[in-house]
């Protein structure tokens, strides 16, 4: 069967295109793609988030990130599913155990999708720029006993006021975010500090479907061991393969 493909000129012919509310570095990243309610759970609309990142790959790096506002989840091969870190006390991975994260790309030049089916009352993505990385670096060199939950009370801030930095993947819906260098993004968990505050015994927290082809294709498990596989489609990974194949051969 022939694999159904659609592009980026599909969706702007029927959603509201505008610069992302979250938008960095003076608007210069981020893009809303607002998909009308009734067209939502109909092709291409309610397509994977592999082929999200596929078929979008040059907007992706034009725009650094995409977000689709309220885009219900598609959750075919989801890499893991990141709930609050008492959660996943099961888990050796602190990534799915710490509150906050080094700035990281994940598999650069690969995209990475994250999808919400609602609100996240206590976590976010920080998203920011090289610059910010910089001064993430310096401020952790110049303390370098600091924790790192305390220098993202600190940093996060000061990226939203100076503008190189911003808090997504908190309302549901899907965002698609650039690993390569040319935008030269990063990413990180947060926390919402004050709410965390307010209510320091909070064991649980929306479902963050994390998506990514490398992670997909080589360690899924090591990821979240319990995943579990009721979601995962073999064939749509052979697909993968063979578009991740080709991808390298131009």
């Amino acid at each position: 069967m022939t694999r159904k493909t659609f592009t980026f000129q599909d969706f702007s012919q029927d959603c509201e295109l505008s610069p992302s509310p979250n938008a960095i570095n003076h608007g210069q990243y981020g893009l809303s793609v607002r998909v009308p309610e009734a067209l939502r759970q109909q092709w291409p609309y309610n397509a994977t988030a592999y082929d999200f990142m596929q078929f979008f790959r040059q907007p992706i790096q034009q725009y650094g990130f995409i977000e689709f506002p309220d885009l219900p989840v598609n959750k075919s091969n989801y890499t893991l599913a990141q709930r609050s870190p008492r959660e996943h006390s099961y888990s050796t991975n602190t990534y799915m155990t710490d509150f906050c994260q080094q700035p990281h790309q994940d598999t650069p030049p690969y995209p990475t999708a994250f999808w919400l089916d609602q609100p996240r009352a206590y976590f976010a993505t920080w998203l920011l720029t090289s610059t910010g990385v910089q001064e993430f670096m310096r401020y952790k060199q110049h303390k370098p006993h600091i924790s790192l939950d305390d220098l993202h009370k600190v940093l996060v801030p000061q990226s939203l006021k100076e503008g190189w930095g911003s808090l997504v993947n908190r309302q549901s819906g899907l965002i698609l975010i650039d690993n390569s260098q040319h935008c030269a993004l990063y990413h990180a968990r947060t926390c919402n500090f004050l709410a965390i505050a307010d209510e320091p015994d909070f064991y649980s927290d929306a479902a963050m479907y994390a998506f990514n082809e490398m992670g997909l294709l080589h360690y899924i498990d090591e990821l979240d061991s319990r995943r579990g596989k009721n979601d995962r489609d073999e064939q749509q990974m052979k697909e993968i393969t063979v578009f991740m194949q080709q991808e390298q051969l131009t």
